[in-house]
């Protein structure tokens, strides 16, 4: 399918959204995102211009699908790393699961707890915010490095992006990832835990 004018799908990556939501809310092959990518790629001049979002006010909610926040996790950091602009709808940060409106508009200070700035969400998006922000990743390029039905990863420049889509209780996975960009001996290690979950390159 072409998405090219399509004014909507200009602003507001649709084609993307949906896919992004079979693969990781409903366990759909990522092989699905790799096709969407490069369809919008070859239909868009500049798709770096795109809104990419997870969640918004016409939709039902991402967690109303899943309760799985390993998954919304793996979708939330597609979206802030992604090539894309990054779109956060309120409430995502304090873990709203609003299923169809106006249940998906509730107010942001109708959870117990207010605006936490302690959830646990809120503390992810929060890291992986500041990080795109500090190394600036919008200058580097985005270059798929592998995909199969439950293992996606990309770069931008220096950095790699690893996502699955099995959840909270799906099984470990091990893939071997021969291209990539990085040096013989190299070390990459897991932004969340940078001291304790490192892999050192292989060729």
């Amino acid at each position: 399918a072409s998405y090219q004018n399509t004014a909507l799908a200009s602003v507001l990556n649709y084609p993307l959204f949906f896919t992004l939501r079979g693969c990781f809310a409903y366990g759909n092959s990522l092989y699905q995102l790799q096709d969407v990518i490069q369809q919008i790629n070859t239909s868009f001049p500049d798709p770096t211009i795109l809104g990419t979002f997870l969640d918004n006010h016409d939709q039902v909610r991402f967690l109303s699908i899943t309760s799985d926040l390993q998954l919304y996790k793996a979708g939330l950091t597609f979206v802030l790393m992604h090539q894309g602009i990054p779109i956060v709808y309120y409430g995502s940060e304090q873990a709203f699961n609003g299923k169809d409106d106006p249940y998906n508009r509730e107010p942001l200070w109708s959870n117990p707890t207010g605006f936490n700035q302690q959830a646990d969400l809120y503390q992810f998006i929060s890291k992986v915010a500041t990080f795109r922000k500090q190394v600036a990743i919008s200058q580097y390029n985005q270059i798929q490095r592998y995909a199969d039905d439950h293992f996606y990863a990309f770069t931008r420049g220096p950095y790699f992006v690893a996502l699955t889509n099995v959840g909270s209780s799906g099984p470990q996975l091990r893939r071997t990832i021969t291209y990539h960009p990085y040096q013989d001996g190299q070390k990459l290690c897991n932004l969340f835990w940078p001291v304790d979950d490192c892999v050192t390159v292989a060729q």
